[in-house]
């Protein structure tokens, strides 16, 4: 007998825009729940806001509209909430008493998954994580499944993994130079450290390179320019899987970096190097040897380049991402059905 699929809401409050990868992430994954056939949708403040730094066609309703309809019942919907709701009242979520309604939590950086740590906390996680209505909780990595079963203590049962797509756009088959990359957003004191080191240590090789910053684009133009670039230097940390690096080894830049916990499974392809975080002699040393492989090893450097997108293109693809959705939200229906006839 098929299980009746509830509606699936998905907060996504309050609205900014401004470049945020599990926003985009979140979108994805009601993209895909539609083309499954589920009824989801964001619920944002105000009617019809999209962001604009990237393009989606999810399904839009405000949490006032999905409310009129009668959409946020509990014997019909299932809250779909990021690990940053920890502590969020849902008996008084802007007005509204959502604390019935069953719900999945979706973790896309385990390191969010405490708030702001304080006397609070233990409480904090317990409503949210020990809750008969959580029916599952998403992850997004190797790293993040880890730390939801040892450091939260939730069972195998209760996980299940999504696989992030890379997007297509991130492409290692156009013309290359010698520019590297990077994104100053976060540990911008880090940034500085390496970029500063980089000025006065004079790097063989490094005659003819340049570097820009990645700020201010839309999702398409950081495409554009990693595509058209060697090398990345990752900055991101703590990331829940660190989409950045797995878009430029797609793209076919040699990444340099920091893994974030989230991005450790990225750097098992060949063609990078994962410093420690803190490390900024390390950082250097691993520029060094990426120059000296493009400058003395360049047929080579380009194969294994090519080799490392292709693996994160087909592991990371569309197509998986939608059959991890697929067999998640089977398990997520099942256990709906049976919290329904257990607690309404």
């Amino acid at each position: 007998m098929a299980v009746t699929q509830p509606k699936v809401r998905v907060l996504c409050l309050p609205d900014l825009d401004r470049p945020i990868g599990g926003v985009k992430q979140l979108h994805r994954h009601v993209e895909h729940l539609v083309a499954l056939g589920w009824d989801a949708a964001m619920l944002t403040e105000a009617p019809g806001f999209r962001p604009s730094w990237f393009v989606s066609n999810a399904p839009s309703l405000s949490l006032a509209e999905s409310e009129a309809r009668g959409d946020l019942e509990p014997e019909q919907c299932v809250l779909l909430m990021p690990e940053t709701y920890v502590g969020a009242d849902l008996a008084n979520f802007r007005g509204l008493d959502l604390s019935g309604l069953a719900r999945v939590v979706f973790n896309q950086n385990a390191y969010y998954s405490y708030g702001q740590i304080g006397d609070h906390t233990s409480a904090a996680l317990a409503a949210f994580y020990d809750n008969p209505a959580l029916l599952q909780v998403l992850s997004v990595s190797e790293d993040t499944h880890t730390f939801l079963a040892r450091n939260l203590g939730l069972a195998d049962s209760r996980l299940s993994r999504i696989v992030n797509a890379i997007e297509p756009s991130f492409r290692p088959d156009g013309a290359k130079a010698n520019r590297m990359h990077w994104m100053p957003r976060k540990n911008p004191d880090h940034v500085q450290a390496v970029l500063q080191g980089l000025q006065r240590c004079g790097l063989r090789h490094s005659a003819g390179w340049q570097g820009e910053p990645l700020v201010q684009l839309s999702h398409a133009q950081v495409a554009e320019r990693l595509n058209g670039a060697r090398l990345f230097l990752a900055f991101g940390h703590p990331e829940g899987f660190g989409l950045p690096i797995a878009e430029a080894m797609a793209a076919g830049c040699w990444v340099v970096g920091y893994s974030g916990g989230g991005g450790s499974e990225l750097f098992r392809f060949g063609a990078s190097a994962c410093v420690s975080f803190g490390d900024w002699p390390g950082f250097l040393a691993a520029i060094q040897e990426a120059l000296q492989l493009f400058a003395e090893q360049p047929r080579e450097t380009e194969l294994r380049l090519q080799r490392q997108a292709l693996a994160v293109q087909s592991l990371y693809s569309a197509e998986q991402e939608r059959a991890s959705i697929e067999v998640a939200w089977g398990r997520i229906a099942e256990a709906f059905q049976q919290w329904r006839r257990s607690c309404l």
